[in-house]
């Protein structure tokens, strides 16, 4: 993670606090925000090292860009992610002009394809168009089942997201965020059948945009729904 002594963290999920002392003993402050009000209960009674606050909170439900925010830059953000919230969470925190510095994350190693895949592969869907256009994403560690107490039925994969500048203008974030949904809801339709009846304008967006209604939401490219959303906002103005 090449944490620093000038990084906040946000821990998310600290469990036992094996991974918040090691932090701790470099960042500069450390939130871990834990949902399980047992182990809430143990790590206040087994104690964390100071300059660590500990939160009971859903992590899902916490503004995590108000709390770096609070922290004040540089500000990374760790944890080992349970996969029923791990989607939720990375959609949430691939966003542009992100406030946090880095992300790592452990999640299942089918989540992490998600993540990294490329447009036309099986895996390529609403995540990885976000983390294409916001992030730079990487793979760094694999995990078998045995590396984990207890022992889960999945493989799981780390990896170190680095937010970027928001370089490419994507206009409406909600509408493309809409576009986007609507174009993987049914991956088996074209974008024309995909799009239409929940999008105003999508068919002259199409047009307008030099793309193939035809097509499929799976081989656009991230810049290409972009442009795509940029032209349905264009053409249902118009109207």
């Amino acid at each position: 993670m090449d944490l620093k002594p000038e990084d906040a963290v946000v821990e998310i999920g600290p469990g036992l606090g094996g991974l918040t002392r090691p932090i701790a003993c470099v960042a500069r402050r450390t939130v871990a925000i834990e949902v399980d009000r047992g182990l809430v209960a143990l790590l206040r009674q087994t104690g964390l090292p100071g300059g660590v606050e500990l939160r009971h909170a859903d992590a899902l439900r916490v503004d995590l860009g108000a709390l770096a925010r609070e922290l004040g830059p540089p500000v990374v953000l760790l944890g080992n992610l349970p996969y029923r919230i791990a989607g939720r969470l990375l959609a949430a925190v691939c966003v542009p002009d992100s406030p946090f510095r880095r992300f790592g994350l452990m999640i299942q190693a089918e989540l992490a394809d998600r993540v990294l895949a490329k447009p036309g592969t099986p895996a390529y869907g609403p995540l990885a168009v976000w983390a294409r256009l916001w992030t730079e994403a990487r793979r760094m560690l694999a995990l078998g089942p045995e590396e984990f107490v207890p022992r889960p039925k999945v493989r799981s994969t780390f990896v170190v997201i680095d937010p970027r500048p928001a370089t490419v203008r994507v206009g409406d974030v909600g509408l493309l965020r809409e576009v986007v949904r609507c174009a993987f809801q049914h991956r088996r339709k074209t974008l024309r059948g995909a799009l239409r009846r929940r999008i105003p304008g999508a068919e002259a967006g199409l047009r307008a945009a030099g793309i193939d209604p035809g097509r499929r939401g799976e081989t656009l490219s991230e810049l290409e729904f972009v442009e795509l959303a940029k032209a349905i906002g264009r053409e249902d103005r118009a109207e």
